[in-house]
């Protein structure tokens, strides 16, 4: 992994300095300043604390400052806020999302993923696959887009995002106003958001991309990584 890791960054043409190793770009209409290449947060069920920790600081020497996990992620959060502490956790941008549909139950989920994560804000929180019905539950009344919002406004949350898997939910995410950035799938066997990657663009959200290997179908990292890196938006 290692090495293919090295040769993708070999590959990456450096346009922005911040780090010898990697490119990084404004998420959005957030100002939240990331690395194009983010940590996902689902592989550290497979280790314990203490490989986290030495995984945080890898991504601290080659530049990664974005890592991203869920309240589902099992022990994600935890692994993860144990490792950040002692300094680090001020060098990334930290994400984290909750399949919480309802005001008490996504209340509930960022005040667990602040206790977990050991920090008193999280950069960005996000609504955690939600189909099109279930996003009416959450914009409604009682919905988890009050306790969101309150979050926010608390300081407890620096911002909020959607994650899809279904094309009509991107589509819906679009036109929502309170809707920062939009993660889904896209690699070069799964481009069935293209476009909307691009309008995604064209309307200030930031756009995550989720799935780069294709859920592990795609066994050519580097050149998957390249394919991604490839589309400006």
């Amino acid at each position: 992994v290692d090495q293919q890791v090295s040769i993708f960054f070999a590959s990456v043409k450096r346009k922005d300095r911040e780090s010898a190793h990697m490119e990084y770009t404004t998420l959005g209409k957030t100002g939240l300043r990331v690395s194009r290449m983010g940590f996902g947060g689902i592989p550290i069920q497979k280790v314990d604390a203490a490989v986290t920790r030495k995984l945080m600081e890898r991504l601290v020497e080659r530049g990664v400052n974005y890592i991203d996990t869920a309240r589902g992620y099992t022990v994600s959060e935890s692994f993860l806020g144990e490792a950040l502490e002692g300094g680090l956790r001020e060098k990334f941008v930290l994400a984290t999302k909750s399949m919480a549909r309802t005001r008490a139950e996504m209340e509930r989920d960022i005040e667990i993923s602040l206790r977990n994560l050991r920090t008193d804000h999280i950069d960005l929180y996000q609504v955690h696959n939600a189909p099109p019905a279930q996003m009416d539950i959450v914009t409604g009344e009682g919905g988890a887009l009050e306790a969101l919002l309150e979050a926010k406004a608390a300081g407890k949350i620096g911002h909020i995002g959607v994650t899809a898997h279904e094309v009509a939910t991107f589509e819906m995410a679009l036109d929502m106003d309170w809707v920062e950035t939009i993660m889904f799938p896209y690699n070069f066997v799964e481009l069935q958001a293209a476009d909307l990657i691009k309008k995604c663009a064209e309307k200030g959200k930031g756009f995550i991309c989720m799935k780069p290997l294709a859920g592990g179908a795609i066994e050519n990292a580097p050149l998957a990584m390249r394919f991604i890196a490839s589309n400006k938006d």
